[in-house]
């Protein structure tokens, strides 16, 4: 006669594997692709900043301040600046992405023979000058008389206004 005894082995690793059935699976649906969605918008965020991360090579000019807010469109534009080298400062000017110091004769005739030929080249009769709070009077003088014998009509002095 067989009779039909209870198992005692029930609890084999096998047997619980059919028999567990989780109520709710945490790796389905949206939950699952949250990491992904994650990183797919940093990836974005940061595709998108990157140009403003990038640095960019160039000069701080304190420019003065005044406060009138007229002005003209700058066609012709010359920057001069004061920059700090290890035997003292150095004034620079900086025109048609060509830089040329003050205190070189040679340097100095070659800007004004780029004045003239950007003024033969160009329609435009005025120059727009960018100093620096630290450039000495008479470099901005001898940079105005340069500019009045190439041929340039007005000189423009830039600053950055302030609200009131």
């Amino acid at each position: 006669m067989t009779s039909s005894a209870p198992k005692t082995s029930g609890w084999a690793a096998s047997e619980l594997r059919t028999r567990f059935v989780p109520k709710s699976r945490i790796r389905t649906g949206l939950v699952s692709m949250s990491p992904w969605l994650d990183f797919v918008l940093l990836l974005i965020f940061f595709l998108f900043a990157e140009s403003r991360i990038v640095l960019q090579p160039g000069i701080v000019v304190e420019l003065p301040t005044a406060s009138f807010t007229e002005g003209v469109a700058p066609g012709m534009v010359a920057t001069v600046a004061a920059l700090n080298s290890p035997d003292g400062s150095t004034e620079m000017v900086f025109f048609d992405d060509v830089a040329y110091r003050v205190d070189d004769a040679d340097r100095m005739r070659a800007l004004e023979v780029a004045f003239e030929e950007y003024r033969r080249a160009s329609s435009d009769t005025s120059l727009t000058l960018y100093a620096d709070k630290r450039i000495a009077h008479g470099t901005v003088s001898e940079l105005v008389r340069m500019a009045r014998s190439a041929g340039l009509d007005r000189v423009n002095w830039g600053m950055r206004a302030i609200d009131e």
